[in-house]
């Protein structure tokens, strides 16, 4: 009786409005939970190196999953909480597929950009780079052809202009170069996708009017 009383008052009421945020923020949240009970080490064994040995196929499979693990529950807490506050906003405006797509882009990007910047012997591990593609996507959600919101230069010049400060001179230890890199992905990827959704749209109306003009004329 509780279970369906359960069932029927409260998970009736919950909605999964954003899919993608909401399992990347679980799996993330159950590889720290893994790492501090039964698996202790696998958030470091999955982060990133600042080397690349391509002939260890764990090399190729950490450009991608140093995306989840986290260095302490204050960097998890941190950054599922700016996952949380942008990430619905920005799968709702740039579809679920697209944000799975700019997550590896991320990953990848920011995991060559550690290899290559990267201080020695280090690892990066985080979604860091991930909350600043999602802040940046997030703030081009009312972007229109051939503008540029102000929402979106307020925010390149006061997250951006900081990461860059602090790449070159805080030696804090964090992986500026990861926020920097999931910037410019998130970027681009915002003005790319706008712009295919508005050749989308011109090629609909154009199919709209070639077949009223066409029963016009019949």
């Amino acid at each position: 009786r509780v279970g369906g009383w359960i069932s029927n008052t409260i998970l009736r009421r919950l909605s999964i409005e954003a899919p993608v945020v909401i399992g990347y923020v679980f799996l993330c949240i159950i590889l720290h939970v893994l790492n501090m009970t039964i698996a202790p080490g696998i958030s470091f064994y999955l982060g990133v190196d600042d080397y690349f040995k391509w002939r260890r196929p764990i090399a190729w499979i950490r450009l991608f999953t140093h995306i989840f693990p986290h260095d302490g529950i204050a960097h998890l807490r941190g950054n599922m909480t700016h996952l949380l506050l942008v990430g619905p906003s920005a799968e709702a405006a740039f579809g679920s597929l697209e944000l799975i797509q700019i997550m590896v882009s991320v990953a990848l990007s920011s995991a060559i950009a550690h290899i290559i910047v990267g201080k020695k012997n280090t690892r990066q591990l985080g979604a860091s780079g991930v909350c600043f593609a999602l802040i940046l996507l997030n703030s081009l959600v009312s972007a229109k052809h051939g503008k540029v919101p102000v929402s979106f230069l307020l925010t390149a010049t006061l997250w951006i202009g900081d990461e860059i400060w602090r790449f070159f001179f805080s030696g804090d230890g964090v992986s500026h170069h990861a926020h920097l890199t999931g910037a410019i992905v998130g970027t681009m990827a915002g003005y790319l996708i706008h712009r295919k959704k508005e050749k989308e749209r011109l090629k609909k109306i154009t199919k709209v009017w070639l077949k009223s003009s066409s029963k016009k004329k019949e």
